[in-house]
């Protein structure tokens, strides 16, 4: 099902497709579905379950267990499975059988059956695959009152779909800009308290410096209003898809 969304749907695999293999190994768990904390970090409340399954799969998962839909699983024996079954393997995703919404990137892509799951299954590929940072400007939510998520202050990210430089001379994705005349950043949040709510000012695919990206509302930016790795049920942006379409062809 994966597989053939991400051949015939999505833009740049269709044409991509004869670089791509996909390999489908199958095990069996004693339960199905994933581990459903009954608290997390959220305030989401589950049923408490603790299903004994072939990779351990958990929702709340991470360090942190701040986020009900954070789907993961024991990334060193799902890598260990893949390699035996596939030698040459280049990235690693598991299935979860659980109707729940989940997933994460980073070693191994993680995705549930959720209805959405293609969708996730894309996002969470990007991470795993081609390295790309979640775009969206909050970590648990616009509307769920975090805090510590205001600014962002590192050092440039090292991930190709983010930055902290809205330099139109140096900016990382310079050679994709849309309009090279044009002034950066794009967008200004003007209240770094909260997610900017201003509209898009371009075209849905114009790709510029948009403030609010890798969990924080300001000081780190986005190629493009919205994408795949900001909000799913959207395209990868330009930049995303030009890193793609690099990574395959090398």
């Amino acid at each position: 099902m994966v597989s053939n969304f991400i051949r015939w749907a999505t833009d740049p695999f269709g044409d991509l497709w004869p670089g791509m293999n996909v390999h489908r190994v199958d095990v069996a768990s004693t339960d199905s579905g994933a581990d459903d904390p009954a608290s997390c970090g959220d305030g989401s409340t589950g049923s408490g379950m603790t299903a004994k399954t072939y990779f351990d799969s958990t929702f709340c998962g991470g360090a942190d267990h701040q986020i009900r839909r954070l789907l993961t699983c024991d990334i060193t024996s799902a890598r260990q499975v893949a390699e035996t079954q596939v030698p040459e393997v280049h990235v690693t995703m598991v299935m979860v059988n659980s109707s729940e919404y989940g997933g994460s990137g980073g070693e191994v892509a993680t995705l549930s059956t959720h209805p959405a799951s293609a969708e996730i299954a894309l996002h969470e590929m990007g991470h795993t695959a081609f390295g790309f940072a979640d775009e969206y400007e909050s970590y648990a939510g616009c509307d769920s009152g975090e805090t510590g998520h205001d600014r962002y202050s590192g050092g440039e990210p090292v991930e190709p779909n983010v930055t902290s430089n809205a330099d139109k001379s140096t900016i990382k994705w310079k050679s994709v800009l849309t309009a090279q005349a044009d002034a950066l950043p794009t967008t200004r949040n003007a209240d770094c308290a909260r997610c900017d709510p201003q509209p898009n000012p371009k075209g849905a695919d114009y790709v510029g410096a948009y403030e609010g990206a890798r969990y924080f509302h300001c000081g780190c930016f986005r190629p493009s209003f919205n994408c795949r790795m900001r909000a799913l049920n959207n395209p990868y942006c330009g930049v995303c898809r030009q890193v793609i379409r690099d990574n395959l062809a090398s």
